[in-house]
């Protein structure tokens, strides 16, 4: 058990959160972001994706709702661009990648709850059995013999591999986000032939457009994810405008209905530049969802440049990490 879990679970128990809990909440709009949903453990590719499984998230979305709203579209774009003034505490949740398991696990607890969601597919990836590069890397690792890999592009790098690979994968990962990157079907390829295998053919991984359309009829919200997931900062202007026109475009298309909102593949601060978000805007999108952690408070920080936080899995720790947020008290 971590420090943070046993300190966690001895302030609820202390009765601690409870008293914090029940103090006013600053304004503001906090944002949580998944990726997958269901047991990391069971998978072979990237662990690191998956946030919750169903029941976790049920009892998230719990939490949530009894604490403050949980918006999305017009009236989340209204709160975050100050059409809206920000007197209280909302929500937000979004899912980045369209993952098949967004439709198949996450999807059922939203209904059942009643709460809207975000939902950021990459174009390229819709109903499809891709296996994108971060869960490619994650494979290639998990499953080659031999006792090291190594890349030389953008720069050298050789990892020695143990019993346990989460540690590598991380590390080459890393790698692959580095602005100097122009090229991820260079750095994928010296990594197959280091680890001297290939990834599998999956099956489906990826919801199709009649699942995204079921989703919206029902409430959901759509957002674009760019085309092909490419780490924008590593791009030429001329390349951005395209993943987020074209992305724009045929999101439209498939589900008749104006997209004015953006997940930045990756949405680190080096994943994209205050350029990007120019383009952003001038491409047609109001909102621009970054995931650095943090939180959005009236006046502080652009409808360009939204936070997002990634939710801890274990409900102590994912109360202890929303109250510290919103709270000016919850200091520990």
């Amino acid at each position: 058990m971590s420090k943070r879990l046993f300190l966690s679970r001895f302030l609820k128990r202390s009765g601690v959160f409870a008293l914090l809990d029940a103090l006013p909440l600053r304004p503001g709009v906090l944002v949580v972001n998944h990726h997958r949903i269901g047991d990391a453990s069971q998978t072979r590719f990237d662990r690191g994706v998956f946030s919750q499984t169903a029941e976790g998230l049920d009892e998230q979305i719990r939490f949530l709702r009894k604490r403050m709203p949980i918006v999305a579209g017009e009236e989340l774009e209204a709160l975050l661009t100050g059409k809206q003034p920000l007197k209280r505490t909302y929500a937000a949740i979004t899912f980045d990648d369209g993952y098949l398991d967004n439709y198949r696990d996450a999807f059922p607890v939203l209904q059942s709850q009643g709460v809207p969601a975000i939902f950021f597919p990459v174009i390229q990836y819709v109903g499809s059995d891709a296996v994108p590069w971060w869960d490619e890397i994650a494979y290639l690792v998990r499953n080659t013999t031999r006792p090291s890999v190594e890349v030389s592009y953008p720069s050298q790098l050789q990892v020695t591999l143990g019993d346990d690979r989460e540690v590598a994968i991380r590390q080459l990962l890393r790698h692959y986000k580095k602005p100097e990157n122009r090229n991820g079907e260079k750095f994928l390829e010296g990594l197959r032939a280091s680890a001297g295998c290939n990834p599998p053919a999956p099956g489906r991984r990826f919801l199709d457009w009649d699942e995204a359309r079921t989703m919206a009829n029902a409430g959901m919200e759509f957002g674009s994810h760019t085309c092909s997931h490419t780490i924008l900062s590593q791009q030429s202007p001329e390349d951005q405008r395209w993943e987020l026109t074209e992305s724009r475009r045929v999101l439209q298309k498939e589900l008749g209905r104006p997209i004015h909102s953006l997940a930045y593949p990756v949405g680190s601060a080096s994943a994209f530049t205050p350029e990007t978000e120019e383009i952003a805007a001038n491409a047609g999108f109001s909102l621009g969802f970054a995931f650095q952690g943090g939180w959005n408070q009236p006046g502080v920080g652009r409808a360009t440049h939204v936070q997002r936080i990634s939710p801890a899995p274990e409900p102590e720790l994912f109360q202890a990490q929303t109250l510290q947020l919103m709270n000016p008290l919850a200091r520990w």
